[in-house]
């Protein structure tokens, strides 16, 4: 009789990184207002050139500064409305999180700053930490019902909160 060989795990250490409910529901706040920032910047950039030009008609490069200014905030506009479109389709999923993180802490009887997810956004098989147990998470098809199933670690965790 032939024995199968079983694959080991990797002898390196591997880490699997937790969010808490606060990274969930500030990470897409970050990302929106740097955009907003730097479309604020290149604007006063724009008028600040503009102005600097009809002062000094004669000097081109005001007038150039600004046409590359113009170019710039055009083309953050025309990308940022994309990036947007996306930002707004994460934001819904990772609503999902957060609502789901709220319902297992109810459930669970514990604070919400307790329970710990591996994604940012809600699909089958995330794991979710509470306290020191993990659960691996099943959904049905529409989203609407969910199990844990307590599950075991075989990696490091890194949480950030």
């Amino acid at each position: 009789m032939e024995h199968e060989r079983i694959p080991q795990p990797n002898s390196s250490r591997h880490s699997m990184t937790f969010y808490g409910i606060d990274y969930l529901q500030n990470q897409h706040g970050i990302n929106q207002l740097i955009r907003f920032s730097v479309i604020i910047a290149l604007c006063v950039a724009l008028v600040a050139f503009t102005v600097l030009y009809l002062r000094h008609r004669l000097k081109t490069k005001y007038r150039d500064l600004g046409i590359i200014a113009l170019l710039l905030v055009a083309l953050v506009f025309g990308g940022g409305y994309t990036q947007y479109r996306q930002s707004e389709t994460a934001s819904a999923k990772s609503e999902q999180m957060v609502s789901f993180v709220q319902h297992v802490a109810k459930e669970k009887h514990v604070s919400q700053k307790d329970v710990l997810v591996n994604s940012k956004y809600l699909n089958q098989d995330v794991i979710v930490k509470i306290g020191k147990k993990y659960y691996t998470v099943t959904l049905n098809t529409d989203y609407t019902a969910y199990r844990l199933t307590e599950t075991h670690m075989l990696t490091d965790i890194k949480v950030e909160q």
